[in-house]
């Protein structure tokens, strides 16, 4: 007789099987065609699909994915930033409970409670609209297509699992929360509410290069499904990137049918009768990588500062998570002062510098 678990074993045999035939043709055929096939054969059952619709109030949300034990006050300042400027928004930060890293494990308490951290401790009396969810973040990616990564074991072969941890993240929380997915690095200058089905460009050395640390959807977007369809093929565990803006822009491009240049700054009417909208690069990211010495300098160029807050929602910090001095006449001072003035002052009162 053909038992339960023999028939459980040759459905899974099956889809590991499918999954590694898929991928073969994904890097002997091209992606291009293979996007092309997911495209066509792109059908989402009701059942797997969360409601499609904007959640209210708005949820804001972030993702600590190292297994550090405390925030770091440039952390708790892009908190602090989103917190006060979107006051009526659910702010939820979901953070590693245990070290990714095997390296970092004896620099981590096992069993801390974030908010014993001083700076965490502070961030929650005063701002009542964030919680802190302190949790192994890998279920997440359950009931998607991405959760193929950790069965087929590829997951556990990346040599960036921090970030591509965040990056698979981020997009499973969108596909069946919905709302705003924010990087730690940056400092909200202005109300969130108006962003939806939309991610930024950036200027880059690649044309209509799109980042994924900014990305507003509402649960259930037919666009999520097929981008974690597509990290699944496109990722590679020694890459940095491959589940990040290089594959979000393929991505787009091909869910949008675009050959050519992206639409920026306008409505882009994709497949399945959904559209997203691809803001232009000051939006979130006015400064770009290239030019990030401009936040560290001892003192500001106003047009810098003027720029922002004419045009930008936000601004993405680039090089914040490297150690860089924060001069007190420096742009990100300046912007912290204004908008995290609480993280600002607990990080210059207790070590001097932010």
């Amino acid at each position: 007789m053909f038992r339960v678990v023999d028939y459980r074993r040759f459905i899974f045999a099956l889809a590991f099987l499918t999954t590694c035939a898929v991928i073969l043709v994904f890097h002997s055929k091209g992606k291009k065609n293979l996007a092309e096939l997911l495209l066509t054969s792109e059908t989402v059952d009701p059942g797997e699909r969360p409601p499609s619709k904007r959640r209210e109030p708005m949820e804001i949300f972030f993702i600590e994915s190292s297994g550090h034990s405390c925030l770091t006050a440039r952390q708790a300042c892009g908190i602090e930033s989103a917190a006060r400027a979107n006051p009526q928004a659910k702010i939820s930060v979901y953070v590693q409970n245990t070290p990714v890293n095997p390296s970092w494990a004896e620099t981590y308490q096992d069993g801390q409670d974030l908010s014993n951290c001083p700076i965490t401790r502070v961030l929650l009396q005063k701002m009542a609209n964030v919680r802190v969810v302190q949790e192994n973040l890998l279920p997440h990616l359950q009931d998607t297509p991405l959760w193929q990564l950790y069965t087929t074991g590829s997951f556990n072969k990346s040599t960036w699992r921090p970030f591509h941890l965040s990056d698979a993240v981020r997009v499973a929380l969108l596909w069946k929360k919905g709302g705003l997915y924010l990087d730690l690095d940056c400092i909200v200058l202005r109300s969130l509410d108006s962003l939806n089905n939309t991610v930024g460009t950036v200027d880059y050395s690649i044309p209509n290069w799109v980042e994924n640390g900014v990305m507003a959807f509402p649960s259930g977007h037919p666009f999520l499904h097929f981008l974690m369809k597509y990290m699944v093929l496109a990722f590679e565990p020694d890459r940095y990137m491959s589940l990040g803006p290089e594959t979000l822009t393929e991505a787009i491009r091909y869910f949008c049918d675009r050959d050519d240049d992206l639409l920026i700054d306008q409505w882009m009417f994709c497949w399945h009768r959904s559209s997203i909208f691809i803001q232009q690069s000051r939006s979130f990211y006015a400064i770009p990588g290239a030019r990030l010495n401009a936040f560290y300098q001892p003192e500001f160029d106003p047009a810098d500062w003027d720029m922002l807050h004419r045009y930008s929602f936000l601004s993405h910090i680039y090089g914040s998570g490297h150690g860089q001095h924060v001069p007190p006449g420096s742009l990100y001072a300046q912007l912290a002062v204004k908008y995290c003035p609480t993280s600002f002052r607990l990080a210059t009162e207790t070590s001097s510098q932010f």
